[in-house]
């Protein structure tokens, strides 16, 4: 298996930088940990955005089902709000890493959010309710003609399971949730 470290260092642009040994939480797509801690996590916390930045300046490692994961969120979503796929991809690999460490699909304490990436099955409801225009012909080439219909009528429960289960599922939420947020770098 290949590090995040190893694999950027191969086919990033930030390869550069990498191989100095550095990941800054502030990169060519902006400050991660600020954007994160104002857009995903919605608490614009220091000492959480401190600890983000310390999480992903260390060497962490993408397990390979969230890498393709990831990629195929990046491929529904790239292009949207003017977010390139490398800007998606490395905003999740970084979530996934700030979020669980991927080590965990369950939220810790028994807390309601599911997979790498931590997304509460109320958010992944709300964003296919309310952010609908988001989920289309990208969306639907990986999930299926009727995906988003099937998707409203989840309940909570429902989402739960999916988020957990379908690392598909849960990046492409977890993607969905940074584009509707407005991020801007």
């Amino acid at each position: 298996m290949i590090t995040f470290k190893q694999y950027h260092m191969q086919e990033s642009r930030l390869g550069s930088m990498l191989g100095a040994g550095v990941l800054a939480a502030t990169s060519a797509y902006g400050d991660f940990a600020k954007d994160w801690s104002k857009h995903y996590q919605t608490s614009n916390n220091p000492e959480k955005e401190a600890r983000a930045r310390q999480v992903i300046s260390k060497d962490y490692h993408v397990p390979a089902d969230a890498e393709q994961a990831i990629r195929i969120a990046a491929d529904i979503f790239a292009g949207d709000e003017g977010k390139t796929r490398e800007q998606i991809i490395q905003y999740l690999r970084h979530t996934g890493a700030v979020e669980s460490g991927y080590r965990t699909k369950v939220q810790d304490g028994g807390g309601p959010a599911r997979g790498y990436w931590q997304v509460e099955p109320a958010t992944a409801m709300d964003l296919v309710k309310n952010s609908a225009p988001l989920f289309g012909k990208k969306f639907h080439k990986y999930f299926g003609k009727n995906a988003l219909k099937q998707a409203q009528t989840f309940d909570k429960q429902k989402w739960s399971e999916g988020l957990e289960h379908f690392d598909r599922l849960a990046a492409t939420m977890a993607a969905a949730k940074w584009i509707a947020s407005g991020w801007d770098d």
